[in-house]
């Protein structure tokens, strides 16, 4: 074990889920915390050790309140974003399409490129400005391995990483299903994990 200092705007269910445990086992092994609400920005908790880093990659040195991107893709999701059947769209996945030079008025046209620009420029960063989930794969920096809130390229698909589950990853995007959740996909259709130049990166060696 190791401790964490909380900062302002953490979470315990985020923390939990950076380190890959659930709530659950994170107040377990913090018996002091009797109310997981109240918590306040500078109280030491303890969590797992990080998991041992391959030498020779990069590791994102950030906490998650920093990842504020992700923060806002969640929220995305906890509000059940989802195209409306028929003649009908969306207003929220129209704006979404705003964030690229596409500049579509439906909720028809493939989204999932405009929903990670969208988080991405709500959180004050750069995105590709471009409606093909191929532009990421030139966009800010490679990772060789994911993490929480990194940008995960498919074959004709972009989103979130969120977690790993029985050896598929699952990912938090934007026109999965016609709507923002959480799907799994496989590991051999993905083709890169990539990370915000303006985030530091710690390298190991």
């Amino acid at each position: 074990m190791t401790t964490y200092i909380l900062r302002s705007g953490d979470t315990l269910l985020q923390i939990a889920r950076y380190y890959s445990i659930s709530l659950e086992q994170l107040l377990e092994i913090n018996p002091q915390l009797e109310n997981s609400d109240a918590v306040q920005p500078g109280q030491s908790i303890y969590v797992p050790e990080p998991p041992e880093v391959v030498p020779s990659i990069h590791a994102v040195a950030v906490t998650p309140s920093e990842i504020v991107w992700f923060e806002i893709a969640k929220r995305e999701m906890a509000t059940g974003v989802k195209e409306i059947p028929g003649s009908q769209h969306n207003p929220r996945i129209v704006e979404y399409h705003q964030s690229t030079t596409l500049h579509a008025t439906n909720d028809e046209t493939p989204w999932c490129s405009a929903f990670v620009n969208w988080c991405i420029q709500q959180a004050g960063l750069k995105g590709t400005q471009s409606a093909s989930s191929g532009s990421w794969l030139h966009w800010g920096q490679e990772i060789n391995q994911p993490c929480p809130g990194c940008i995960v390229i498919c074959k004709g698909h972009v989103g979130f990483y969120y977690q790993e589950e029985r050896g598929q990853i699952l990912l938090l995007g934007g026109n999965q299903s016609n709507q923002v959740k959480i799907s799994p996909y496989s590991r051999n259709k993905i083709l890169s994990y990539r990370w915000p130049a303006e985030i530091p990166l710690a390298i190991t060696s």
